[in-house]
């Protein structure tokens, strides 16, 4: 399997000509599903912007979930990966599906940032999103080794965990949103919510 994909890539790079229009033809369609994730659909405008949650899968399932305080660049670098890894492994023309929450709109966030900082409200958002969906990409750790370790999440002393702990209110909220939303077949945005399918910008 490994051997096809590697032949497939050397077919479409054969040539100078071809390599340069598959460097392209990739940053082009990052580009588009970049602005998908943070742009209004009519307007180009940015909308979204700020701390999210956000949860990347691929046809079988969940693959991912991060958060971020700058949505407004992380999304759209997301596809893109020069500052975000996952795009390096799994690329995101096989993504399935792309779910942003703007958590700061929910109706428990301003409580819980009245208590904890809105970065580490973020952390402990991911922090929880992570252990209760447990997402492959976020599962294990590479290992200087060159190996793989498992992460276990009940077991977790990071900011994330000790502020997850704290706001179970924000946290129900925003697992409901979450749910709604990673039941999409179709693109749908509502006010606190986007959700993208990126073989529409193939």
């Amino acid at each position: 399997m490994f051997e096809e994909w590697a032949g497939a890539l050397r077919e479409l790079t054969a040539t100078k000509e071809a390599a340069e229009s598959w460097r392209h033809n990739r940053y082009e369609f990052a580009h588009r599903l970049g602005h998908a994730l943070t742009d209004d659909r009519q307007t180009g405008e940015p909308v979204v912007s700020g701390h999210v949650v956000y949860g990347v899968w691929l046809k079988w399932g969940l693959l991912y979930v991060g958060q971020t305080r700058g949505a407004e660049r992380r999304l759209r670098d997301l596809p893109v990966g020069e500052s975000h890894h996952l795009a390096n492994t799994f690329p995101p023309e096989i993504w399935h599906r792309v779910v942003v929450v703007s958590w700061p709109k929910l109706a428990e966030a301003a409580s819980a940032v009245a208590e904890v900082e809105p970065d580490e409200v973020g952390l402990g958002l991911e922090h929880r999103l992570q252990a209760w969906l447990q997402p492959l990409a976020n599962a294990s750790r590479r290992t200087p080794g060159g190996n793989w370790r498992s992460v276990d999440w009940t077991r977790s002393r990071s900011r994330g965990a000790v502020v997850g702990a704290r706001i179970d209110r924000l946290f129900t909220e925003v697992r409901n949103v979450w749910e709604e939303a990673s039941q999409a077949e179709v693109a749908a945005e509502s006010d606190v919510y986007r959700v993208v399918f990126p073989a529409d910008f193939r």
